[in-house]
């Protein structure tokens, strides 16, 4: 099995392809032969630790910021 975790172009909702095909992600996306991977879209269900991790520093730091000048 193949494991595309990047909708597909075509993939409009659970259950329809624009394509005419059975568009359920976790069964038909993953064989279909006319898959083609939408350009701009992240993983589904993979998030991004490097961009949490910074937001979180960044939060803390203008926190301490902020009572510094209190």
């Amino acid at each position: 099995m193949k494991d595309r975790n990047i909708i597909c172009e075509y993939y409009e909702f659970e259950g329809g392809c624009s394509k005419g095909r059975k568009g359920t992600f976790l069964q038909a996306c993953q064989t279909c032969q006319l898959y083609k991977k939408k350009q701009g879209y992240a993983p589904a269900g993979r998030k991004n630790l490097k961009r949490q991790k910074i937001e979180r520093e960044r939060r803390k730091d203008f926190d301490n910021m902020k009572n510094d000048y209190r």
